[in-house]
């Protein structure tokens, strides 16, 4: 049971290297898994660069009731962010007890409400807020983010690295702009040399089971974060290579490949 969140799942969202499609992946995983009946959530842990606030579209400050913080709330997913309790260009510098104390207040003092999956976007890197919140939460697993370029999954090595001395288990890794696909013809691209590393650091680091997943560069994901509308809320086709691509994670987390339930004890939290 979490410490301070019993019966909720927790899911981190990491990435080594900054500027891999981190937010972007933990934004559509919250809603393809709302998508599904999953009561979900969706705490954006970065607090020097918050970014759901622009993801989602929305200013909107969450209410205070009875001493806790509401959440705002967009296509069912309950929404938490310091982008959304300050102003937008004020620089929080948190370190040390205060960031601790941040952190836990977030996850005390917010009313989740039923949420029983919570997905948590974490900074890039390996510093003290995961640190933070494995003490706080009990982790119930960790996707992670990167590019197949060999600068980012230096970086991704040190984070995998960090998940495993923390215990906390990684069911799937995102090669996020694995490749690219013409509109006009269907060619294929391999936009970086080395996807192969992702499976090799895999391997090496003790979790040759973890699912990789690819997600192609598709410029309506782009172009519908910048809008503030996720592609899963509407922003792009839902019959496209994005959405399609975005749905086929969720349904790895959730357990839906009786071949392979990666996180099937995420299934406890959907609705009937």
């Amino acid at each position: 049971m979490n410490r301070l969140l019993p019966g909720v799942r927790i899911l981190m969202v990491c990435g080594g290297k900054g500027g891999v499609g981190k937010s972007t992946v933990a934004a559509h995983i919250a809603m393809s898994l709302a998508a599904a009946g999953v009561r979900t959530g969706l705490l954006d842990a970065d607090f020097q660069g918050p970014s759901l606030p622009v993801l989602f579209g929305t200013r909107e400050r969450p209410l205070v009731r009875n001493g806790r913080i509401s959440p705002v709330v967009r296509a069912g997913v309950r929404l938490m962010s310091t982008g959304l309790l300050a102003d937008a260009s004020r620089a929080l510098a948190w370190k040390g007890p205060l960031l601790r104390g941040a952190l836990r207040q977030l996850a005390r003092d917010v009313d989740w409400g039923d949420v029983s999956t919570l997905v948590i976007d974490t900074p890039p890197g390996t510093g003290e807020v995961h640190m933070a919140l494995a003490d706080l939460l009990d982790i119930s697993a960790a996707v992670v983010v990167t590019t197949p370029q060999r600068m980012a999954l230096e970086d991704t090595r040190r984070c995998v690295t960090m998940l495993a001395r923390l215990g906390i288990d990684i069911p799937a890794v995102v090669q996020n702009m694995a490749h690219y696909s013409c509109p006009c013809c269907g060619e294929r691209t391999e936009l970086f040399p080395n996807a192969g590393l992702t499976e090799a650091l895999l391997a090496e680091t003790g979790y040759p089971g973890a699912r990789l997943v690819e997600l192609p560069l598709l410029p309506e994901i782009a172009s519908a974060a910048d809008r503030g509308v996720p592609s899963a809320l509407g922003g792009a086709d839902p019959a496209s290579a994005a959405d399609k691509a975005f749905a086929s994670l969720a349904d790895l987390l959730r357990g839906d490949d009786p071949a392979r339930p990666i996180l099937a004890p995420l299934q406890e939290g959907r609705t009937s």
